[in-house]
């Protein structure tokens, strides 16, 4: 016979819980190989065409399943004979996505990712195509492709964007399709558009400006300095640069949706293969060796005025602060445009509310609403209930500190007899970002 005693377990009553899904951190990264003509029919691509071709989209929950499942594999030391045979495209994919999952969470871990290999000359489609795919869930979409992010426009004047504008167009068309995202373009900076000598040299004074009011697109270049980013790019017949897109991607998957980024406590990108930084671009012919780039823009080497202008033209690029060991940041939040949407952290913010109150307004369409018999207009009851439909959700984002505040207005003079349409506006006001903080100091006879 045991022991007299009180004896307790846990019951499980099913509590709802409302907290985020975190549907907010699924991510995409398309990989423009229109420049790779033979990836996929010729080589290790070719050999691994069972597990993953052009325009198939893969969703990658871990590191080890891009490897296992999809053959996306490391790159390998090899010869320049071998290399095509035993490397897929030269690692870069890999790495990119080994640093989406270090930053995201640590290489390990698990995630939401979905990854594309597609021809994207002609057009953009693929992005489309890739929202699809998941469903419309995708809220941020990295895309690394060869084309030339500048093109050439006459000996003395500056050089002429590309791809922007096209891209972010897309991003555009899908938020009218209610699925949102905010879109990190990692384009070639290396060329201007030829592969002549000159057109390899790329003149820091001509860097023209991005932005050009696309607010639903960031442009980033800039990479890690080591041997094995340097072997990538070398071996890559277009010289493009590797990028660090995978990083900021992870970075972007792991911050809340209020949060920079650029945030130095939270996103520091330094790793054992993350010490050195480059610009990725600058000459890219080869030395008389043959071996090296003539100059990728060594960090030291870069001016403060220069970063200063890079910055101010909207590019996001790796940094490193002064007094500060063992740090590689991301250099700005910033988007395409100088509007209200100027950062990805209220794009992501707003994109988030929208979701979530169009999912709770869904199950009302068509539904019965009652009207005030006296003036054919809306009832008060239905304002009141719609007001706080909405509310509810925007006040979880403040609780949350994902937002300030906000604001739900609903006309109480709307005929839905005549028109059949309910119309719902909603404000918010957003998170401060402390992109500079000024400090004055001196010195002082007294404490007071």
């Amino acid at each position: 016979m045991a022991l007299g005693n009180v004896f307790i377990s846990d019951v499980d009553g099913n509590i709802p819980n409302q907290t985020s899904a975190s549907n907010e951190k699924i991510t995409g990264l398309l990989f423009d190989v229109s420049l790779q003509p033979t990836l996929f029919t010729e080589g290790y691509g070719k050999t691994n065409e069972a597990k993953i071709k052009l325009g198939d989209v893969a969703y990658i929950t871990s590191f080890k399943s891009a490897v296992n499942d999809f053959g996306i594999i490391e790159r390998v030391t090899a010869t320049a004979e071998e290399e095509s045979n035993i490397n897929f495209l030269h690692g870069i994919p890999a790495y990119h996505i080994r640093e989406f999952f270090r930053m995201s969470g640590n290489v390990n871990a698990s995630g939401r990712l979905y990854v594309m290999f597609a021809d994207c000359s002609a057009s953009w489609d693929a992005i489309e195509t890739m929202q699809r795919a998941a469903g419309g869930a995708i809220n941020q979409l990295g895309i690394w492709t060869e084309q030339p992010l500048w093109k050439a426009n006459g000996a003395q004047e500056k050089y002429n964007l590309n791809i922007v504008k096209s891209v972010n167009e897309k991003a555009t068309y899908l938020a009218s399709q209610n699925q949102p995202l905010s879109i990190l373009l990692s384009a070639n900076p290396s060329n201007t558009g030829t592969t002549t000598t000159e057109g390899r040299q790329i003149d820091l004074n001509k860097i023209p400006s991005c932005i050009c009011e696309s607010s639903r697109t960031t442009c980033i270049f800039g990479q890690a300095r080591n041997a094995v980013i340097s072997t990538m790019q070398l071996r890559n017949v277009n010289h493009t640069p590797v990028g660090f897109l995978g990083a900021v991607m992870g970075a972007l998957a792991r911050a809340n949706v209020q949060e920079s980024i650029a945030w130095v406590k939270q996103f520091n990108l330094f790793s054992d293969d993350f010490q050195e930084i480059e610009l990725g671009f600058g000459d890219i012919n080869l030395d008389d060796a043959e071996e090296n780039f003539l100059s990728l823009n060594l960090y030291e080497s870069l001016s403060p005025v220069l970063l200063d202008d890079l910055d101010n033209f909207g590019y996001v690029f790796p940094i490193k602060y002064a007094g500060r060991e063992n740090g590689i940041y991301i250099s700005r939040d910033q988007t395409c445009s100088n509007g209200d949407y100027r950062t990805i952290a209220r794009n992501r913010t707003i994109n988030k509310s929208r979701r979530a109150v169009r999912a709770a307004l869904l199950p009302y369409v068509n539904a019965p609403l009652m009207v005030n018999p006296a003036t054919g207009m809306l009832a008060a009851s239905k304002i009141a209930a719609f007001k706080t439909l909405v509310g509810d959700i925007l006040a979880k984002m403040v609780a949350d500190q994902e937002i300030s505040g906000y604001a739900v207005t609903i006309d109480a003079n709307q005929n839905v007899l005549v028109n059949d349409t309910l119309r719902i506006s909603y404000v918010l006001v957003p998170i401060g970002v402390a992109t500079k903080i000024y400090v004055e100091e001196g010195l002082s006879l007294t404490a007071k």
